[in-house]
């Protein structure tokens, strides 16, 4: 169910709904409604009936630590990766380096080391994968350059507010990650994001409409809920680290205590929470295995036992621990694996559209 401010948003910023819509195979971020709105229902709609697309997604390579709401995105994009013809990610080092005051060097280091082969580990196609650093591709600059023609300062204040240098070029880049494959690929483009970067797709849309230069195909996105901060904030940040869980987490100690601090959705008391219930829709250690856990029928009857009281909080934090160990003991084999396979240069990086074709 639609939480107020979702509800609140997609109204806001006119995004259509997608419950009535049929997957065409099963997945529990389908079921369990994770997959909250698209922008360009008509186009989402094609791709899900085998019209042609790619996925664009971005890598954001300003740290080393990776938290679990990446698993959300990587997810998502999985799914739609047995639809696509090619999954194409951005390592956004000049956006790092403009917004994050991140060196380019800095910024490829972290991707090589640590975000692509956690994108790979979380389960990525490697044969239907490519990606590419934004300061090797000239062929974003050409449509950054289109866009800025197309684009006024009035413009990029209403949909972002407060306007810095390093945003607007942020902004423009962006526009020519999500549209650069087009220029090899006849297809339209997928991108799959959390509610808060509508706004860069709002842009993108618009500028597809305005451009006199180029002939693009209109590009759609797939919303998806964020996984929650541990405290019940709207989603993890690597700057909160006691409120986030990582990929991987090293010190199973400390997992522990962050579950065991995480907001709960029980009540005061025994008494009262075996007489009331929890609250699943609050509840931080239910809401991760929302995400994580893949058997339907357990994560559905400890929902039920959860609110008819069965359940006590420390009951389910204790499972949700025991869980996410075992979901990082078999991240942390697969991560080794991709870091030795990214070390030794068997991923595809390409440096521009024309590279794509032989991949297809």
């Amino acid at each position: 169910m639609l939480k107020d401010r979702e509800v609140k948003l997609i109204r806001q910023f006119g995004l259509e709904p997608i419950k009535d819509i049929k997957f065409p195979f099963p997945h529990k971020f389908v079921s369990r409604e994770i997959f909250i709105a698209a922008r360009g229902i008509e186009e989402f709609k094609k791709m899900l009936r085998g019209g042609p697309f790619y996925i664009l997604t971005g890598i954001m390579p300003s740290y080393k630590l990776i938290h679990l709401g990446t698993y959300a995105i990587v997810e998502s994009v999985k799914y739609f990766q047995q639809l696509s013809k090619i999954t194409i990610i951005a390592i956004a080092d000049i956006e790092s380096l403009s917004t994050r005051n991140v060196p380019l060097e800095k910024a490829k280091e972290y991707a090589l080391k640590f975000h692509i082969p956690t994108y790979l580990a979380l389960g990525l196609d490697p044969k239907k994968t490519l990606f590419y650093f934004q300061s090797e591709n000239k062929d974003i600059v050409k449509i950054a350059a289109d866009v800025s023609r197309k684009t006024t300062f009035s413009e990029l204040k209403a949909i972002y507010g407060d306007v810095t240098p390093g945003r607007v070029l942020s902004s423009l880049i962006q526009i020519g990650d999500i549209l650069f494959p087009q220029f090899s690929l006849d297809m339209m483009g997928l991108v799959p994001i959390g509610l808060d970067q509508d706004p860069h797709m709002r842009l993108c849309r618009d500028y597809i409409r305005r451009t006199d230069f180029y002939d693009f195909k209109q590009v759609a996105s797939i919303y998806i809920r964020l996984i929650p901060g541990l405290d019940g904030s709207e989603k993890m940040s690597k700057s909160d680290p006691l409120n986030s869980i990582f990929l991987p987490e090293e010190d199973y100690g400390d997992l522990r205590k962050k579950i065991w601090r995480a907001f709960s959705g029980g009540k005061p008391t025994i008494e009262e929470h075996r007489k009331y219930g929890g609250d699943i829709e609050v509840d931080v250690p239910y809401r991760l295995l929302t995400y994580i856990l893949d058997d339907e029928n357990m994560w559905l009857e400890l929902g039920e036992k959860y609110k008819r009281g069965e359940l006590l909080s420390g009951d389910l934090k204790n499972i949700t621990y025991n869980i996410l160990v075992e979901f990082m003991d078999k991240f942390k084999k697969r991560l080794d694996y991709y870091r030795d396979i990214v070390l030794r240069n068997e991923i595809s990086i390409i440096k521009s559209a024309e590279e794509i074709k032989s991949f297809i």
